[in-house]
């Protein structure tokens, strides 16, 4: 079967000027078969609105998460004897259902049609998502399919079916309420605890009357102290343990203890995978056991405290939300927080300060189809882009690393000290490296804008990433510039950095869950 070909990336730009545009028109268009397909999935979502729907085909896709509310995406259909428009169809549906997966999580996804199903684009959209789960992207779906089956104890479906009648009305994952003020936190003390892949730190933090917060003290010590073998369930215990010891008396005042994890959190309950990050040496009675564990260890080492469990996503945006001004900036939509960690570490709160139950894992979202090769995944997420490392892949990408003889950890220290330079050539350069960083970030805004209208972007800095006020100017021009002639990127969206965050965010956040989860 004859696919699209492929736009060039920004490899093949002659310099980060040109490679920040990222090379394609976003007008051009996607199903002519004599020109190069854009790889951004943004404009293929663009180029399916855009059908015409009286030549089109709909289709609905619905996403079950008993017992929470179905999530419903309508698309049309372009005519699938075409051989590259149907294999573009193919990938897109497979990507459509991966980043709903994703952020929302399910258990079922049902393709309805007024037409009797089409038997081989199924087979397609199950051979991507439910066969070869390290084929699809660069993120392993091994993972997506293991939360599905700690949140809902079953195996992922996909299945399609004809209807006689009105195809379901489209239903997002979440809409900005805005209809009354947010409740906040009691003011008093809690002891916040983030527990990430390789360190876990944690602190007093203290809530005061007039809605400000103070960190008074702040440890850190190594999640699991044998390496070679990490599993939170067997080490929650000691983990909490050594921090009421280091407490001392100072134990006595907490009033709350709230715990973000660098792990998946629904409704306050882990969703451990096993072979995966912090639950990855667990055995199966372990996994089962995660959220017990984690309750009983904290119940023991502070009696009698309310508890609050969160993602350490979650907890950074409330820190932005509640004290960074992220309210304010957002309006009435929604705020999305970023931090390039290790892994890129995102969520997304409504108008007042919630989020729906889902997966959040965005770190697996599809945003851009990569040239088929052998061995190779079929799209890229922001993992690599938009964490940590994410100057030094997108140097990598232009050749820079090789050029200056620099290694992966060089590349920050590196690239932002051409940027603060006087000399104009290097700064340029840097500062188009940057701006990949920012197209990137656009890519992911619009996957998330399609379920939550965003009114702000706050992106979490700190001294490891050096993203300070030059840096992000030339990361916001790089969003503002992939957004230009893209509708479904939120251009308006206000883009905020708030400096040298990162380090107590996730403390901050996470002692105002439990703060809140206790209000009297």
């Amino acid at each position: 079967m004859s696919g699209p070909w492929f736009g060039p990336g920004p490899s093949l730009a002659a310099g980060t000027d040109q490679a920040v545009s990222m090379l394609c028109d976003p007008c051009r268009d996607l199903f002519a078969v004599d020109q190069a397909a854009s790889p951004y999935l943004v404009d293929w979502s663009q180029a399916f609105a855009d059908l015409d729907p009286t030549q089109a085909a709909p289709v609905a896709l619905v996403f079950k998460r008993s017992p929470y509310p179905d999530v419903v995406e309508r698309w049309l259909l372009p005519d699938l004897a075409d051989p590259r428009a149907r294999r573009i169809v193919e990938l897109h549906l497979s990507a459509r259902l991966n980043n709903v997966l994703s952020i929302a999580g399910a258990h079922g996804v049902e393709m309805i049609t007024r037409r009797h199903p089409d038997a081989a684009l199924l087979a397609a959209v199950r051979r991507n998502l439910l066969t070869g789960l390290d084929d699809f992207s660069n993120m392993s779906l091994y993972f997506l399919h293991g939360l599905v089956q700690s949140a809902f104890g079953r195996d992922l479906s996909i299945n399609a079916r004809q209807t006689d009648g009105s195809l379901p009305e489209a239903r997002g994952h979440g809409g900005a309420t805005g209809g009354s003020k947010p409740r906040l936190a009691r003011p008093g003390l809690a002891l916040a605890v983030n527990i990430g892949q390789h360190l876990t730190s944690w602190g007093l933090v203290r809530l005061t009357q007039n809605g400000g917060c103070v960190v008074e003290r702040l440890f850190r010590r190594e999640t699991c102290l044998d390496l070679t073998r990490c599993c939170l369930t067997a080490e929650i215990a000691d983990i909490l343990a050594a921090v009421r010891s280091d407490l001392g008396q100072a134990a006595d005042g907490v009033e709350a203890v709230g715990i973000s994890l660098a792990a998946t959190v629904m409704e306050g309950r882990p969703l451990p995978v096993a072979q995966f990050g912090l639950f990855a040496a667990c055995s199966q009675g372990e996994l089962d056991h995660a959220a017990t564990a984690i309750a009983e260890a904290t119940s023991r080492a502070f009696p009698g405290r309310p508890a609050a469990l969160v993602n350490d996503g979650r907890a950074q945006a409330l820190f932005a939300f509640h004290f960074a001004g992220g309210k304010a900036a957002a309006g009435g939509g929604h705020l999305l927080a970023l931090r390039l960690g290790a892994c890129p570490c995102v969520h997304c709160l409504d108008a007042d300060g919630h989020s729906p139950p889902g997966f959040d894992e965005f770190g697996w979202l599809a945003i851009r189809a990569v040239p088929s090769r052998p061995g190779g995944p079929l799209f890229s997420t922001p993992r690599h882009p938009l964490s940590h490392y994410g100057l030094a892949a997108a140097a990598h990408e232009l050749g820079l690393l090789t050029r200056y003889g620099l290694g992966i950890e060089d590349a920050i220290p590196f690239f932002h000290g051409r940027l603060t330079s006087d000399d104009p050539e290097a700064a340029r350069e840097a500062a188009g490296i940057y701006r990949i960083l920012g197209a990137h970030l656009a890519m992911l805004a619009a996957e998330v804008h399609a379920h939550r209208p965003l009114g702000a972007i706050m992106v979490m800095g700190s001294q490891a990433n050096r993203l300070e006020g030059r840096a992000f100017a030339a990361f916001s021009d790089g969003y503002a510039a992939f957004a230009a002639g893209r509708p479904l990127v939120p251009a308006t969206a206000r883009r905020i950095l708030v400096e040298e965050a990162s380090a107590e965010a996730g403390l901050v956040g996470a002692a105002f869950a439990a703060l809140y989860a206790d209000p009297a």
